[in-house]
């Protein structure tokens, strides 16, 4: 016979049980709510990241992400490059607001909120990390907007905000309300922009290399206005408002009438009012289809005092001639109808393969946004190439051995220079079938079977392909080259 502690025993732990079913992370995370467009799936590619907030990959592949409240930098590895983490690792503890994080010639730049720290050749000791070097710890203490978001630039300088230390205000210090930029040993610190109200993620054009970035309109003035802002910084000094103007043609009623605005930068395009409107990036891959290349998606963490509470979702911005024409959601569903949320998107970050990372931390995982209707890409015609006929004036591919192709093959390719590379597999219709991510590869010939691509006649689910042609690109910093293979089984 059971006795009554064992009846409670087995009843807490059958009701421990349920709770843990119930209110684990991963079940706290019903990403079949995020509604995308047709084509596009959402996936949870790491759980358990407290806090995740800004994010950087290491050209090895190497995911690093800063935290607001935890005070903890993590790395987020995949080790079997299936883009789903194996492991979680804290890299740092205890620090102030370390937000923004950087990657750099394999040293890793944290922000806290008054400096900025390098932690050197950080892969090597990811679970041993060594102490930090401060590379400049002239930024205010304030931490009203004080958490920043950092990222190196085209010109090799190192962008850092400085957000307003209130929620309305006028300063005399010109670091406030600005983005500032330094060398990366911390010299020549600069203001680049004025009058940023709170800018928490910034990108350049891939064309143009000019600077655009969001911003966080003020406070109480209502639930509908001021929006916020998606701003386009072509040259250094220019003034974007902050706290005279608000979006394109809202005076402050406090500071509205202390300055000219002629000279002002109106916003390149007005984003929802209050929707807390953080990362951006420029879409630079090759997954989604043509339309999305070069247009800019945004995370909107979502409004924190708004009536009806409004973000919560990612956002796109459709570029013209340099020019914003259209605002519109791309994805949405971390808030539900009845007001509450179970989510709520941070940064963005564009993987190798062209799919995108969203921090959430809120629900404390990043997750993984994929097309599944494989982009089509024109193939040029591209006869072999044999090892007699390589140029040095850029990377390469060789003829793939054996050849006819059987299903199990190397691909020798030549690097110039320094490079992330990938080999992509294709159809001949153009659709993409399978990746060999080739990591950072110094220059030099890759011929030998250790040292050369290999692939085994799969897709990228791992079932064999038909017998047929097929063509696969080398892309690198130099570019791209397609040749055509034939597989034979």
């Amino acid at each position: 016979m059971y006795s009554i502690a064992q009846e409670f025993l087995f009843l807490f732990l059958a009701l421990s049980l349920l709770f843990f079913v119930c209110f684990s992370d991963s079940a706290s995370l019903p990403i079949d709510l995020v509604r995308l467009p047709d084509g596009f799936e959402i996936n949870i590619y790491a759980e358990n990241v407290d806090n995740a907030r800004s994010m950087a990959l290491s050209p090895n592949g190497t995911l690093f992400v800063g935290t607001r409240q935890a005070g903890s930098v993590y790395a987020i590895l995949d080790t079997d490059r299936d883009y789903q983490a194996d492991e979680v690792i804290v890299v740092a503890r205890n620090l102030n607001m370390p937000n923004g994080v950087a990657f750099r010639n394999e040293d890793l730049y944290v922000a806290e909120l008054n400096r900025v720290l390098r932690y050197d050749k950080i892969e090597n000791s990811l679970r041993n990390p060594p102490e930090p070097v401060v590379v400049n710890d002239e930024f205010p203490a304030d931490p009203h907007h004080g958490w920043k978001f950092i990222r190196f630039g085209p010109d090799n300088r190192l962008y850092v905000p400085v957000g307003a230390p209130c929620n309305v205000c006028e300063r005399e210090d010109q670091r406030y309300a600005s983005i500032m930029r330094m060398q990366p040993n911390g010299s020549e610190l600069e203001v680049f922009a004025h009058g940023v109200r709170n800018t928490v993620g910034f990108d350049w054009h891939p064309e143009t290399k000019e600077l655009w970035f969001t911003d966080n309109g003020r406070d109480m003035l209502g639930d509908n206005i001021p929006p916020d802002e998606l701003n386009h910084a072509p040259r250094r000094g220019l003034h974007f408002g902050f706290p005279y103007l608000h979006g394109k043609n809202i005076l402050d009623p406090d500071f509205g009438k202390k300055r000219n605005l002629d000279n002002i930068v109106r916003p390149a395009i007005e984003l929802g009012p209050h929707v807390a409107a953080l990362g951006m990036r420029f879409y630079d891959g090759i997954m989604f289809p043509k339309e999305y290349k070069d247009q800019i998606f945004i995370a909107e963490h979502g409004s924190w005092n708004r009536t009806i509470p409004i973000g919560y979702r990612i956002t796109l911005v459709r570029l013209e001639g340099g020019k914003a024409i259209s605002y519109e959601v791309f994805a949405d569903g971390w808030l539900q109808e009845d007001g509450s949320r179970w989510g709520r998107p941070v940064d963005l970050l564009i993987m190798p393969d062209g799919s995108i990372l969203v921090s959430d931390d809120y629900g404390n995982a990043i997750y993984r946004i994929t097309n599944t209707n494989l982009n089509k890409v024109k193939l040029k015609e591209s006869k072999p190439v044999f090892f007699g006929q390589v140029k040095q004036a850029e990377s390469m591919l060789f003829q793939n051995y054996p050849n006819p192709f059987n299903p199990e093959t190397w691909i020798p390719y030549y690097i110039k220079r320094r490079s992330e590379a990938n080999i992509m597999i294709y159809q001949v219709d153009g659709t993409v079938v399978n990746q060999i991510y080739l990591g950072v590869k110094e220059p030099g010939f890759y011929v030998t079977p250790e040292d050369a691509a290999f692939w085994n006649a799969r897709d990228a689910d791992g079932d064999f392909l038909s017998s047929g042609i097929y063509f696969y690109r080398l892309e690198s910093s130099e570019g791209n080259q397609v040749k055509q293979m034939v597989l034979l089984k």
